[in-house]
């Protein structure tokens, strides 16, 4: 169970990262928050418990604090000031829906061989026919989330999904548009850096699948 004070510790580390496109150290998180590093780390413990943030294996550290990445992802966010890693285009969408700026986003169509690029600017994605596929169900996101972002990834066209599920034996799960992930992702991470944050229960997490049309058995949780 997460209390107040380790949602408000989560949102501190969000702006942090934000700022510096980086996780600050245990001691610079502690001058922010006016805890001890005991009490950081504690805190740190519990909402990688309730999965609201991953920390590294055998460590409190951070590794993943949606929608950043903290080692280098699939994707790479360029803003004005400063770019980011994402471990999906999800996750990449989610970084310029909080922090409410322009931004290039770079990864691979399927994971492989060619780059791409999808541009945010004035709130909007540039216009194209791309297809976002993902491919591992919600309710299974976090028992690995790295390997759930690494399964989300962007096509041309829905036939190349099945030819990639196909070669990779990975399950097909739900097609969006670009268009339609951009509005989801705005809606999920765009208040993230808002004081105070808060973790979505699962009924609100429902509510706000169902706003976006997501109500098939895929994004069940």
């Amino acid at each position: 169970m997460i209390s107040d004070t380790d949602m408000a510790l989560r949102g501190a580390l969000t702006q942090m990262i934000a700022e510096m496109g980086h996780a600050p150290s245990i001691r610079d998180l502690c001058e922010r928050v006016g805890n001890t590093p005991e009490e950081v780390e504690g805190a740190l413990r519990r909402l990688h418990d309730a999965h609201a943030l991953l920390l590294h294996p055998h460590e409190c550290r951070p590794w993943v604090v949606h929608p950043f990445a903290l080692s280098p992802g699939s994707c790479w966010v360029q803003t004005q000031e400063r770019g980011y890693w994402a471990n999906c285009l999800y996750c990449s969408f989610g970084v310029a829906a909080a922090l409410r700026c322009d931004a290039v986003i770079t990864t691979r169509i399927a994971g492989e061989v060619e780059t791409v690029r999808y541009t945010i600017a004035a709130s909007r994605p540039n216009e194209t026919e791309d297809i976002f596929h993902l491919s591992t169900p919600a309710a299974r996101w976090w028992d690995n989330v790295i390997h759930a972002c690494a399964s989300f990834q962007p096509f041309h066209k829905e036939p190349d999904v099945d030819d990639w599920c196909s070669r990779h034996d990975m399950p097909k799960g739900a097609v969006m548009t670009i268009p339609a992930l951009w509005s989801f992702a705005q809606d999920w991470y765009g208040a993230y850096l808002e004081t105070p944050w808060r973790k979505r229960s699962s009924a609100e997490a429902r509510k706000l699948f169902a706003r976006h049309g997501l109500r098939s058995g895929f994004w069940a949780i």
